[in-house]
């Protein structure tokens, strides 16, 4: 049994060394995230490229994330960790001092009122304004945490515009499209524009990385529908999606928005603090496993550890939990009741149901962009995916689709017979049946979308 959820893993002090990274991919990441609100080109270059060396060693398809920064507000000035306890005052001021620390965005300061909240490190302190003196601000501490220099800021009663990218964003966006990776996910994103923009910016350095939109503030739930359909990917971002709209909106927000995603055949990535506790810890809360299981119930392709992985001091182990969690509840993943297929995925619907009524032993998916895997995917099919491509670009994309078991290209064939000759080989195995979906591949054999059921007699009367 293999997880069909995806397991993204945040790269970090903890896990940048190759050594690490080969550990955790053995342990069963998919996809590596890689937090650029931290480190230079260079080093995240030289992760890039470990990456891609130790995953092709192992002859396996790992995804590399590039999480941009976008307009984050954090705490700049900050000299040292501060405890706060609850009814302490503190300063906040455009430029830091002794008695005041400061925000990345100054100027924001000007926009707060009195009896505002403000939330700290992905709401874990909660502060309110009680009185602003020209360019001082001062908060009384209602929720006692620690804060400390670059941890994050947010405004949920205060009127802010603030562009989705900034020049840093833009830089990176280059250089990630530069270095190949296959997801972008943009941070803060607000309407569509913002992905269309950071799609524009990818394609015009060369990169075709898929778009992932952040759902994180109260703007992009007001269009979350047009944010979806504009991305080529999403994440419920709960960590400032929970300072933003509300902690205890966060659970019905999540799955509302992954239902959206899997009606539209979107991958989705659930993130932020699923194990938080085996940061310092080898075993998990019975409250993160029920967390864990609940996100793979509510139909999220993949799940996502930030700190776990990144500084953790058991990164390996936090992955485990996740596989573990995945495989004990991944068979009872059923589509959204509503998930009524539409026309133009009637051969992918097809294939599933054949599937369910037939001896057979996998749906093998062949297809040029991804358009038939995604929506393959999205009807939840108990047997194994396999993604057959003409673009190799696409092999690592799809490590974030949920039920792709495997990927491969054939980019040169001229028969079903040669197809299906080539795919059994690549894959090393010898089913008794199984079916095969095709999407339009321009000029190949297969220029229209076709079902094919292929048992053992069809296999051996086509192999050479």
């Amino acid at each position: 049994m293999y997880p069909k959820v995806k397991i993204v893993a945040t790269l970090g002090p903890s896990t940048e060394s190759p050594e690490s990274i080969e550990r955790m991919i053995d342990a069963g990441v998919n996809i590596f995230r890689l937090n650029f609100s931290y480190g230079t080109h260079e080093e995240h270059l030289k992760s890039i490229r470990t990456i891609r060396d130790i995953a092709g060693k192992k002859g396996r398809h790992i995804g590399i994330l590039q999480d941009i920064c976008g307009p984050k507000i954090r705490i700049r000035g900050l000299k040292k960790r501060l405890k706060v306890e609850r009814s302490q005052r503190l300063f906040m001021a455009e430029e830091p001092s002794e008695k005041a620390f400061s925000i990345t965005h100054p100027e924001l300061l000007e926009s707060l009122r009195e009896g505002e909240d403000i939330f700290f490190a992905d709401g874990t302190v909660h502060a309110r304004i009680v009185k602003r003196n020209g360019g001082i601000v001062e908060l009384e501490i209602l929720t006692p945490g620690t804060l400390a220099e670059g941890k994050g800021v947010n405004l949920p009663d205060s009127e802010i515009s603030l562009s989705a990218l900034t020049q840093k964003d833009r830089e990176d966006l280059r250089f990630g499209a530069k270095a190949g990776v296959d997801f972008v996910a943009v941070s803060f994103v607000s309407s569509a524009d913002d992905l269309n923009e950071a799609r524009r910016i990818v394609k015009e350095a060369g990169g075709s990385s898929w778009i992932t939109a952040k759902i994180e503030r109260k703007s992009a739930l007001e269009r979350v529908d047009e944010i979806i359909e504009a991305s080529d990917a999403v994440m419920v971002a709960r960590g400032d999606l929970g300072a933003e709209a509300g902690l205890y909106r966060v659970p019905l927000l999540q799955k509302e928005i992954i239902r959206k995603c899997n009606i539209a055949a979107k991958p989705v990535i659930t993130a932020t603090q699923m194990l938080t506790s085996m940061i310092g810890s080898p075993y998990p809360t019975r409250a993160e496993v029920s967390d864990i299981a609940n996100a793979v119930l509510d139909g999220t392709d993949a799940v996502m550890l930030s700190d776990e992985t990144a500084v953790g001091s058991y990164p390996e182990k936090a992955v485990g939990v996740l596989k573990d969690t995945i495989l004990q509840t991944q068979h009872l993943c059923t589509p959204p009741k509503d998930a009524a297929p539409e026309p133009a995925e009637a051969f992918s619907h097809a294939a599933v149901e054949m599937s369910k009524l037939i001896p057979c032993e996998l749906i093998a998916a062949l297809t040029l962009s991804g358009y038939t895997v995604r929506h393959l995917s999205k009807f939840r099919p108990q047997k194994p995916i396999y993604a057959i491509t003409t673009d190799r670009d696409l092999l690592n994309k799809s490590s974030l689709v949920w039920g792709v078991h495997e990927s491969v290209a054939i980019e040169e064939f001229g028969s079903e017979k040669e197809l299906t000759a080539k795919f059994l080989k690549l894959i090393g195995k010898s089913p008794s049946a199984f079916v095969m979906v095709t999407g339009y591949l321009g000029e190949k054999i297969f220029q229209g979308k076709s079902v094919r059921y292929i048992n053992r007699r069809d296999i051996e009367s086509q192999l050479p």
